[in-house]
């Protein structure tokens, strides 16, 4: 790629940036507090869209960009096919959500309500398109990347595209904030609206033109492609990449169960309104996330993937203890400082994670990238679906918010040092040999069979 295409592809997270923001922070937050959804299900809801993942999507998709181009074109297809539905679903989730008509104070009585009641069936089909679209899209992409890039520059095109998803989810977030001082669902949707025309126009500023029709990918990057049946095997059959899945599933954990859970903590522990949770939690924690995102991103090809992943654990797991005690202080000033610790360590695990996993792929990013993003999509939905059982179940037997939430920051801090433990036995070479191995062995089956 030119310069100027990778300027250009940095910007495609932008446009998810605002979606994920508006959806996990604000449209969250509302869920719970203003429509009185319990977190099981408003969480459940929003980690739909990792669902698909763990249904195959990512592995599907990564595995068909590699076998199949469309119109010339291996990536660019995929890519568009997410982000179009994925702002087609964005833009009607606000109002949908006011159709969910939920009651019940116990478990059973919720859950009761919850299969009769139409408004959240439609509900979650919507996370559900959303989440097809987000999986198809960001595994093209990130398999784009892992085509083109050159290896040393893999950890700063990292760095700048989350940078910028960060920054744009910080500034979207800021002025929604102010705008939703005036609170009303008829704003609410508005801004769904406009977000999603700015997240379309954005994408297709990144993407179209950048991939060359009939493009070969690069020199080294393109080998052997497998069917999905056998991309299944790979993964079941093989230590290396089993160890790896184990730990991208527990590093992601650990940096992505808070995202649905701060503006809810600030809400129910400290008080705080809409406009204030929105203009506290991701300038603050997002803020010092974005820096060090960027600034690990370039600092990766000198102080190497682990390095930078460890780095992020400690400070992450630091920070959501410092978080904790804020909370049970009710201390704002210490609860500014959790924050800023805390986005030290997201952005150095972040980046150094996201890096590592398109610079493991052995010459076959489709299919890689589909196996990682799989188990992080994983990682994900357990986090989000799990935080919202843990503060519901916590606050059920204790009536204590913050004791509910302590239980999913201990949980945290438990997989930043479980990431810590397993990262030390990771290795590319020992994966690339073993890759070559299983895939040589699939392509003598195919010419045997």
């Amino acid at each position: 790629m030119n310069i100027i295409n990778l300027v250009r592809i940095c910007f495609f997270q932008m446009g998810f940036g605002i979606m994920l923001g508006f959806v996990q922070d604000i449209l969250n937050r509302v869920m719970i507090k203003e429509l009185h959804l319990p977190a099981t299900i408003a969480l459940g809801l929003i980690s739909l869209k990792e669902l698909m993942a763990i249904f195959g999507v990512k592995v599907w998709a990564g595995n068909l960009s590699d076998r199949f181009s469309i119109l010339g074109y291996r990536r660019t297809p995929y890519i568009l096919l997410g982000l179009v539905s994925c702002v087609a679903s964005f833009v009607l989730s606000p109002s949908v959500a006011y159709e969910v008509k939920m009651s019940g104070n116990t478990f059973p009585e919720i859950f009761s309500v919850a299969l009769t009641d139409i408004g959240l069936w439609k509900l979650c089909f919507i996370f559900l398109i959303f989440g097809f679209g987000l999986q198809v899209a960001t595994t093209a992409y990130y398999a784009l990347i892992a085509d083109h890039v050159a290896e040393e520059h893999i950890g700063k095109i990292a760095g700048a595209s989350w940078t910028l998803m960060v920054l744009t989810a910080i500034i979207s977030n800021w002025t929604i904030g102010s705008y939703l001082k005036v609170f009303t669902p008829e704003r609410l949707t508005q801004v769904a609206e406009t977000c999603g025309l700015i997240a379309l126009a954005m994408g297709l500023f990144a993407i179209l033109g950048v991939e060359r029709r009939n493009e070969a990918a690069g020199t080294g990057k393109e080998k052997h492609s497998i069917t999905f049946a056998q991309s299944i095997r790979l993964l079941s059959s093989s230590p290396r990449t089993l160890q790896f899945a184990l730990y991208i599933f527990i590093s992601i954990f650990a940096l992505f169960a808070n995202e649905v859970v701060m503006d809810p903590f600030g809400a129910e522990v400290f008080g705080m309104p809409v406009s204030v949770t929105t203009k506290l939690f991701k300038p603050t924690m997002g803020g010092t996330q974005l820096i060090f995102m960027l600034l690990t991103g370039f600092l990766l090809s000198r102080i190497g993937f682990k390095r930078g992943a460890y780095f992020g654990n400690v400070f992450g797991a630091i920070g959501f203890g410092l978080v904790i005690a804020a909370g049970f202080t009710l201390n704002l000033t210490l609860l500014r400082v959790a924050l800023v610790v805390t986005g030290v360590g997201l952005g150095a695990a972040s980046v150094s994670n996201i890096s590592m996993m398109m610079n493991m792929t052995a010459g076959r990013s489709g299919i890689y990238m589909g196996l990682w993003g799989t188990a992080q999509s994983l990682a994900i939905f357990l986090g989000h679906s799990g935080a919202g059982v843990i503060r519901d179940v916590v606050f059920s037997l204790t009536g204590n918010h913050m004791y509910a939430y302590t239980g999913i920051f201990v949980l945290e801090i438990i997989a930043f040092t479980a990431s810590s433990l397993v990262l030390p036995h990771i290795s590319k070479e020992a994966f690339e040999a073993e890759s070559s191995s299983k895939i040589s062995e699939f392509a003598e089956g195919s010419r045997s069979a």
